[in-house]
């Protein structure tokens, strides 16, 4: 023990008290010195109650601390027998380095104050020291302390989400290694931030080449102003975007691409960047192609039956000439405006006006089962031979069902059946094979019905001369809710202009 020291040294444990900071009311304060007799001296009185006075001669080894009740702060002489205040100093650092040590000492040596510092010691008390002074040293010690050990948790919890990082980060670049698909990823202004080898093998530009470019993909496709303002709206408002464009590798070549892209936000919902999913389509848009090739190939081929089908009936009347090329351009005019208005655009498509385009042609095969005394007579038949024209009709519409019902589904053959069944019904019932009137005939039927007999009174036949086009309308007009549909004839008052330049260009044989 020192000998200049006139007050007793401390031995004990001391509570902070409730009213001094109610946050450090759990916080135990362990004393430790030679000699324990005079320690209340420093308090003022035992009944303050901020000290405990246990037995002298204990170090801190032998004062071991309790689990259920562990010690924040420890106040220990810096001159003991057993073992000094900076032997002492430097076990509690050790095996408990959250527990804050102040020294005491009734030397004020500037050298041992630096040294106890220097070796961990929160702060340094010269003996004698007032309760105040204790208690101040002791609550500013517990506050370094507890900053401490909030650095502490700070740091481990920083240390754990960098190793679980770093744990997302090599999984990250794994997958992003590994798979076969395309990735890049941008700024938001587009220059190039990360690719990744599957990328590379697609365009055949390295990392180091693409790394702050803008990506050839972008390049390709921003010529069309449309596909820019898409991908920008979606990628605004949704953050996604998808779809098939087409790329430019490094040498030249353009390959197809089907292009996911994702646009990737903070923690705060700050975009940052956009994430490219690339995937090579070539195959499959070549593959598309050539389908689509053959498919075009076998609808060529199938219009040039149809319309060789068709002519070998109007071949037996060479003077119907090109009537059956003006007759489904008629047709094809009528149902695209049709399709526009009600109540048509409901069964009008652009798969229906195809199909009407196909058939119409014939409407007139069944004539190959008609005679050429009847077929080709010059002057007006008799009430029989008209019976025997009137069957071309059942005749084209029996040959088509036939064929019909040789392909699956509903195809261009089931509206060239209706129109040969029913091109010759009128609207009021009037008509033949089956009198049929208003919506109960067939559509298609309605609209051929109007186009062949325009071009019949605008073309020379052999029982009659042209008759021009202001005379026909006005017949026809006179027919309109009789003969003809209302609404067929009202289409055609709207497309006429379009009818005097078919009549024009088909108005002789090629």
């Amino acid at each position: 023990m020192e000998s200049q020291t006139q007050s007793a040294p401390l031995s004990g444990t001391m509570t902070m008290p409730a009213s001094q900071n109610s946050s450090r009311r759990d916080d135990r304060v362990l004393i430790v010195d030679d000699d324990h007799h005079r320690a209340p001296g420093y308090c003022g009185s035992a009944a303050d109650e901020r000290l405990c006075v246990r037995p002298s001669g204990l170090s801190f080894r032998g004062a071991a601390l309790p689990e259920n009740q562990p010690y924040s702060c420890v106040l220990t002489d810096l001159i003991m027998p057993e073992q000094s205040g900076l032997d002492l100093l430097r076990d509690v650092v050790t095996s408990y380095p959250d527990v804050a040590v102040i020294l005491v000492s009734g030397q004020n040596d500037s050298m041992q104050v630096r040294c106890a510092l220097k070796n961990g010691a929160y702060d340094y008390l010269v003996k004698p020291p007032t309760a105040g002074e204790i208690v101040d040293t002791v609550d500013g010690a517990l506050k370094k302390r507890q900053q401490y050990l909030k650095e502490q948790t700070d740091r481990q919890s920083l240390r754990e989400r960098v190793e679980i990082g770093m744990v997302e980060s090599i999984l990250f670049e794994d997958i992003v290694r590994s798979t076969i698909d395309g990735i890049m990823i941008t700024d938001l202004e587009n220059r190039i931030i990360m690719v990744n080898p599957a990328y590379e093998r697609l365009t055949g530009f390295t990392r180091q080449e693409l790394m702050g470019t803008v990506p050839e993909i972008l390049k390709v496709n921003r010529s069309s102003m449309d596909f820019a303002r898409r991908v920008a709206y979606e990628l605004t408002s949704s953050g996604y975007w998808s779809g098939e464009v087409v790329d430019r590798r490094k040498d030249g070549t353009e390959w197809y691409a089907n292009l996911t892209i994702s646009r990737v936000k903070d923690s705060r919902g700050k975009a940052f960047a956009d994430v490219f999913v690339v995937r090579d389509i070539t195959d499959k848009k070549n593959m598309e192609q050539q389908l689509i090739d053959r498919l075009w190939e076998v609808q060529s081929a199938q219009d040039a039956a149809i319309i060789g089908f068709a002519k070998l009936a109007e071949c037996r009347n060479p003077e119907t000439g090109v009537h059956l090329e003006r007759m489904r351009e008629y047709c094809r005019i009528l149902a695209e405006h049709m399709a526009t208005i009600s109540p048509y655009r409901n069964e009008i498509d652009d798969s229906y006006i195809d199909a009407l385009y196909k058939s119409s042609p014939l409407h007139h095969v069944g004539k190959v089962g008609i005679p050429d005394s009847i077929l080709l007579k010059p002057g007006k038949l008799t009430s029989d031979e008209y019976e025997i024209m009137k069957k071309h009709t059942i005749i084209g519409g029996d040959a088509l069902k036939a064929a019909e019902s040789k392909l699956p589904g509903r195809s261009f053959l089931t509206l060239g059946k209706e129109i040969a069944y029913h091109h010759h019904e009128k609207f009021d019932g009037s008509g033949y094979p089956f009198g049929l009137s208003g919506q109960s005939i067939p559509l298609c039927a309605r609209i051929v019905a109007f186009a062949d007999a325009y071009d019949a009174l605008t073309s020379k036949r052999v029982y009659k001369d042209i008759v021009s086009p202001e005379e026909s309308k006005r017949r026809l007009l006179t027919d309109r809710g009789k003969h003809f549909d209302p609404g067929v004839v009202d289409a055609f008052l709207f497309c006429e202009r379009d009818f005097l330049k078919i009549l024009s260009q088909f108005s002789t044989e090629p």
